[in-house]
């Protein structure tokens, strides 16, 4: 049974509220029945369901629901009892709604990926077409099992780079904190100073000087101009046009630029992988796939590919075009199992080949960027001291200079 909310005319009087129904047609039946014409007629699972989904689910909520479902299902609990333990394990309250909404979907008749696919946000359309060919052909925990190895990957490549990234934000973060504090509150203060000298100062006071103007007199100005700045940056990367040149020059970056690279020929080679394992075909897989993949470069060639896929041309021939993208190494992987039919675990092979050399170069990225963090560093303490010192100094020889003037003349008066 479902709740409906219905807006009707009853006797010339407009009136509110909800009903238990099985679905619209009764509610509409129970309506007409107690005299009502109805003008609205709203399913409030519907919004409730607007509303899940919109909801953040960890990905660790995820691993866990495709985990336990393999099992429980190779244990041989029906479905439906299935979804009910899983409701228990759930560790959020949107989750768990939004299994219980599963549930209710398998005991209405309905398939599971039907449910999840009402929860686009939630589970991905990978994920739902492969428990959809699952229920088909009835290999469901296979299925979820090919899943679960997916978001797994992906749960540990995310871990290792926010533990391989954390090093250099922390300093990065520490660099902000004192650049900000000696701009407020240390360069007005040598401004004053300086500027009772009358000495000229050196270029590097001057522009940190004038920064420290600007920051403090247009505070205002100079948030707004920050936030603006975050806004335009942030339209730009929705504008596919500018977003696939960004993705194109970030391949091209030192250091970052082969791990991109090579995280999103394992992206693809995984999912395409697992899609076929899955039994999909290898059309629709591609086409699944390019929709997973957030890189526009690459989602330009897969776009291509398939196309080319559609007019029964092997992966290879698409690939080897784009080097750049697509390491040699990994096309001639793919091309080998085009030609044995192992397509699928060829492309899983790649997977783990690139998946490797991911988790070398994250394991050594804090050991990579401490020589960049160190220059930066120098360069800003080296900025920082010119600033500073070199006035000072320049100061100083100044009064000595003056000093020693000042004694001069009055030894020669002495001596007169």
């Amino acid at each position: 049974m479902e709740e409906y909310s219905y807006t009707a005319v009853s006797k010339g009087s407009s009136d509110k509220g909800t009903i238990q129904a099985t679905d619209k047609e009764e509610a509409l039946k129970k309506l007409h029945d107690l005299g009502y014409t109805v003008t609205e007629l709203k399913s409030s699972a519907s919004k409730d369901k607007n509303n899940l989904n919109k909801a953040k689910v960890k990905i660790v909520e995820k691993l866990l629901f495709f985990d336990h479902l393999e099992k429980m299902i190779n244990a041989g609990l029906s479905l439906s009892d299935t979804l009910d333990a899983l409701v228990d394990d759930a560790q959020t309250k949107n989750f768990k709604k939004i299994i219980m909404d599963l549930k209710f979907e398998i005991e209405s008749g309905d398939k599971l990926s039907r449910g999840m696919s009402k929860y686009p946000k939630i589970f991905s359309s990978i994920e739902t077409k492969m428990i959809d060919i699952g229920e088909v052909s009835g290999s469901l925990a296979e299925n979820a099992k090919l899943i679960k190895d997916q978001v797994q990957k992906t749960y540990d490549l995310r871990k290792k780079v926010k533990s391989a990234m954390m090093y250099p934000i922390i300093i990065a973060s520490v660099m902000l904190i004192v650049g900000t504090g000696l701009i407020i509150f240390v360069y007005p203060q040598l401004a004053t100073m300086f500027k009772n000298s009358g000495e000229k100062l050196p270029l590097p006071t001057v522009i940190m000087i004038t920064i420290s103007n600007i920051v403090t007199h247009y505070w205002f100005f100079t948030i707004l101009f920050i936030v603006a700045l975050v806004i335009v940056i942030r339209i730009l990367l929705r504008n596919p046009k500018f977003k696939y040149m960004w993705n194109k020059i970030s391949i091209h970056i030192p250091i970052f630029g082969e791990l991109i690279k090579k995280i999103n020929v394992t992206n693809f080679s995984r999912t395409l992988g697992n899609l076929i394992k899955s039994g999909i075909k290898i059309n629709d897989a591609v086409n699944i796939t390019k929709d997973t993949i957030p890189n526009e470069a690459y989602k330009k060639v897969i776009a291509e590919l398939e196309n080319n896929v559609e007019r029964g041309d092997p992966v290879e021939e698409t690939l080897k075009k784009y080097p750049k993208l697509f390491p040699p190494i990994s096309v001639r992987m793919i091309a080998i199992g085009d030609k044995t039919g192992n397509t699928a675990d060829m492309l899983l092979s790649v997977a783990e080949f690139y998946q490797t050399q991911i988790d070398d170069t994250l394991d050594n990225l804090s050991t990579i960027i401490e020589p960049i963090m160190l220059f930066v560093m120098g360069g800003g303490v080296l900025l920082i001291a010119l600033s500073v010192i070199a006035p000072i100094y320049q100061m100083t020889g100044s009064i000595n200079a003056n000093t020693g003037s000042s004694s001069s003349s009055s030894s020669s008066t002495n001596g007169q």
